[in-house]
C-alpha cells in the first residue's frame, strides 16, 4: 500500500481510477466547418449534420481514423469544377463502412456506391471507388442511411452555407 501511495504521489500511477471507461471524444487533426445538408426524395426531406471538405487537405483526409460516425452525420466534399468519372475515392485508414452519393451541379444524386474500410498499411493497397459519371460534389454517410431514407439516384442534396466564423 505504501508503494502504491508513493507511486501515485510521484505521478507514476493515477491518484483516482474512477474516471470511468469512456474514451475521450474523437477530434480530427484536420479542421472542418460544419453545416446542414438536406436530402430530398419525393415529398420527404431528411437533414444531416455534415462536415464540409472543400480544401485538398480536407478532401484527402476525409473521414479517416474516425472510430464511428453519428447516425445523422456525414461529410460533404465540394469542388470548384466538375470532376471526371474516374476521379474516385478510397477508404485508406477509414474505419466505418459508408455510402457515397455523387451529385451533379444541381445537387441531384447521379450515383451511389457502397464503400468498405481499407486496413492496408499503404494507400496503394486500397481500392479506388470511381463513380463512372462526372460530379461536382459527394456526400459520405453511414452505410444504408440513404436507403433507409428512401434516397438514391434522382434525390436532391442541398448543403447550407456554413456559418461565418
Amino acid at each position: 500500500m505504501r508503494l502504491r501511495r508513493w507511486l501515485a504521489l510521484a505521478g507514476v500511477l493515477p491518484i483516482s481510477t474512477s474516471c470511468g471507461n469512456e474514451p475521450a471524444p474523437w477530434v480530427s487533426p484536420v479542421a472542418f466547418d460544419t453545416t446542414t445538408a438536406v436530402v430530398r426524395t419525393g415529398g420527404s426531406a431528411d437533414s444531416l449534420l455534415v462536415e464540409v471538405a472543400h480544401t485538398p487537405e480536407q478532401r484527402s483526409f476525409g473521414l479517416s481514423l474516425r472510430p464511428e460516425l453519428d447516425r445523422e452525420s456525414g461529410m460533404v466534399f465540394l469542388y470548384d469544377s466538375v470532376q471526371p468519372p474516374n476521379a474516385g475515392y478510397w477508404m485508406w485508414r477509414t474505419r466505418v463502412p459508408l455510402d457515397i452519393a455523387f451529385m451533379d451541379s444541381t445537387g441531384t444524386i447521379v450515383r451511389v456506391l457502397q464503400i468498405e474500410p481499407c486496413t492496408a498499411v499503404y494507400l496503394q493497397g486500397c481500392p479506388t471507388y470511381e463513380p463512372g459519371v462526372p460530379y461536382w460534389s459527394a456526400l459520405e454517410v453511414n452505410r444504408s442511411w440513404l436507403e433507409e431514407q428512401g434516397a438514391g439516384e434522382g434525390s436532391v442534396v442541398t448543403v447550407r452555407e456554413p456559418p461565418a466564423g
